[in-house]
């Protein structure tokens, strides 16, 4: 077989792929996106509390989706810890562990001196309806319910006080 036709069959193959992914994750017709109204979750924090999203009704939610052991994760959080000292009057602010155990969790808040809530997602089936597929991703609910900004990677103070900043002013 030329060297032609075998870049070829594997273009065609490649292509194929893409698009059956696409097709795939469209086909997912229970996740939420921005502007779709968020997903009702209720999770579990370190303490055994359950918060529901139904609990935060008319207020400003955020949800940082992350991973004790991730590194982006761990560069990001003191920027979120300043976030959430200067707003925490403001905004609902939590910590979406993905898939992790309560004890790996709390060594992280012990070693960072972390004061943000930590909710749980065990089984990682709230990430998976707000289509979270890796970490840090931060989702941001309005005042109404709706998600209005799904931020993959990283995320500043900066960033998010100017997010908070936009919503307050409608």
């Amino acid at each position: 077989m030329s060297k032609k036709i075998m870049q070829i069959v594997v273009l065609i193959f490649v292509i194929g792929m893409l698009i059956t992914m696409v097709l795939g994750l469209r086909s997912q017709g229970n996740t939420v996106g921005i502007g779709d109204p968020a997903y009702d979750f209720e999770l579990e924090d370190l303490e055994g509390n359950i918060h529901r999203l139904s609990d935060y009704k008319g207020q400003i939610v955020m949800l940082n989706f992350f991973a004790s052991w991730c590194e982006p994760c761990k560069a990001e959080a003191p920027e979120l810890e300043k976030f959430h000292e200067e707003f925490k009057d403001e905004v609902n602010f939590f910590f979406v562990d993905r898939g992790e155990t309560k004890n790996a969790v709390r060594k992280y808040v012990e070693k960072f001196d972390s004061k943000v809530t930590y909710l749980f997602d065990f089984k990682t089936h709230v990430s998976k309806r707000y289509g979270v597929t890796g970490q840090p991703e931060t989702v941001i609910i309005n005042q109404d319910g709706i998600i209005v900004d799904h931020i993959i990677g990283p995320v500043s103070r900066d960033t998010l006080a100017l997010k908070l900043l936009e919503l307050k002013k409608k």
